[in-house]
């Protein structure tokens, strides 16, 4: 299907949570001075207003990057997330995850882009030529899963995935587990950021198949961390009451990173919120 589009979605505090944490990743990265390779399976349009129709007919940025405005956090990946951010929001504007990457990338460094959407894809197209940044970012026009599995391992074969479908429909769940499982075969030392919906009873049968979906992933023989951030209880009928992303092969400590941000912007979110960092399954520990 190729109904969705994340111009209604953006800037809310899935976003956050998404978007910090591929930042983290990345800060890892940056650590060592060997480039990387970054795939992005769902980049979608690269850059969404938020004057325009689908944002304001959602308003779910309000519960997300508006609650930011005027904070200055100590943490330095909240403090950078803040900078990337910051010129877009100023603009009414709110970057994805593609325009991120770039961000972070140094000339050596690589970025792959994966859209299927035929008008996100041009819209994605256009967002990388004006805001081209310095490293390689290549932009595909294929489904993302496909598209990863493809050209895995990348070359630098050093890096990360992040992998965010929209889980319309429930098969899309199975089909991440099985293009990890293949990833992973062909590229064993990637690090891969999967995020993932919490959905309420009001979701039907999509309710708890992130759950499930995550614990097939801490069966691998990799390890396994998630986040999550909640804005709302689980029992409210809102939906989505929160996500969270399910770290494979994450960086050495980056669990206590995750914990620190999350302790430092869980309470920017709302009285309601909440946060959990936790291990589900870790190799030697």
């Amino acid at each position: 299907m190729l109904s969705y589009l994340h111009g209604y979605h953006a800037g809310n505090h899935a976003d956050l949570i998404k978007h910090i944490t591929w930042l983290a990743v990345l800060d890892k990265l940056h650590q060592k001075t060997k480039p990387f390779s970054l795939i992005d399976t769902h980049a979608g349009a690269g850059c969404y207003p938020l004057d325009g129709e689908q944002a304001l007919k959602t308003q779910e940025f309000k519960r997300g990057v508006a609650l930011l405005q005027n904070w200055k956090p100590e943490h330095h990946v909240l403090q950078r997330y803040q900078q990337v951010i910051g010129d877009f929001v100023a603009r009414q504007q709110y970057p994805g995850s593609p325009l991120i990457s770039v961000s972070q990338l140094r000339d050596n460094d690589q970025l792959h882009l994966m859209e299927l959407h035929p008008g996100e894809f041009e819209r994605l197209r256009g967002a990388i030529k004006q805001y081209r940044g310095n490293g390689h970012s290549h932009v595909h026009h294929r489904d993302g899963l496909e598209g990863t599995i493809a050209m895995c391992p990348p070359k630098p074969n050093r890096g990360a995935i992040l992998i965010d479908p929209p889980y319309e429909q429930r098969k899309e769940y199975n089909a991440v587990i099985a293009a990890v499982e293949q990833i992973l075969k062909r590229w064993p030392q990637a690090q891969i950021v999967l995020w993932y919906p919490l959905l309420s009873e009001r979701a039907g049968d999509k309710t708890g198949q992130s759950e499930a979906m995550c614990e097939s992933l801490a069966s691998l023989s990799h390890n396994v961390l998630k986040a999550e951030l909640c804005v709302d209880d689980a029992s409210s009928d809102t939906g989505m009451y929160g996500s969270g992303v399910c770290l494979i092969n994450p960086a050495w400590q980056i669990d206590a990173v995750l914990t620190d941000i999350l302790n430092e912007l869980t309470p920017q979110m709302g009285v309601t919120a909440t946060s959990t960092v936790r291990w589900l399954h870790q190799i030697d520990a």
